[in-house]
């Protein structure tokens, strides 16, 4: 297998993970097209020299995240309002009390920190461990576990004070 047959299976297998973690950093569905594209670019022109230490996944999770987070600095803020329309997609049809209980939790991580909302996307949403996770990061595995503790408590705080 040549190396652009290679990449093509590694775009195939890592698109969608890739297209949703945008999605879920930077709330609009376009802009995370162009950040699943920047990251294939990226990955594509530095694939001869990924050395194969961390997963595939993980590797462009971390390009992924850094290519989101230099659009975050240039637009200055989260825009969380288009998030809603994407986990309606992923869950059209709920009941009353879970769709009640699903928006409340979307307020409370919209009031989040990015940092926060972010590591608690990659362990809650994409199920990554926290190994994974202190790869893309480049901080040891505690200072992950201490950063999604934080992050958790924060998130009960503000689910809370939406919920009184």
């Amino acid at each position: 297998m040549n190396r652009n047959e290679e990449f093509e299976g590694v775009v195939k297998a890592h698109w969608a993970d890739v297209l949703r973690l945008g999605i879920l950093m930077l709330a609009d569905e376009t802009e995370a097209e162009e950040v699943a594209q920047q990251t294939f670019f990226k990955a594509y022109t530095a694939w001869d020299s990924f050395e194969g230490r961390s997963s595939v996944r993980t590797w462009l999770f971390r390009i992924a995240i850094n290519v989101c987070r230099r659009n975050l600095t240039t637009r200055k803020r989260f825009r969380g309002e288009r998030l809603d329309r994407h986990i309606e997609l992923v869950h059209p049809e709920t009941d009353p009390h879970e769709e009640l209980m699903t928006e409340k939790v979307r307020q409370a991580l919209k009031l989040l920190a990015p940092p926060h909302r972010l590591i608690l996307t990659l362990f809650c949403i994409e199920g990554m461990k926290h190994q994974d996770i202190a790869r893309i990061f480049d901080v040891p595995e505690g200072t992950v576990w201490s950063r999604l503790h934080k992050a958790k408590q924060q998130l009960k705080e503000k689910f809370q004070a939406i919920k009184d």
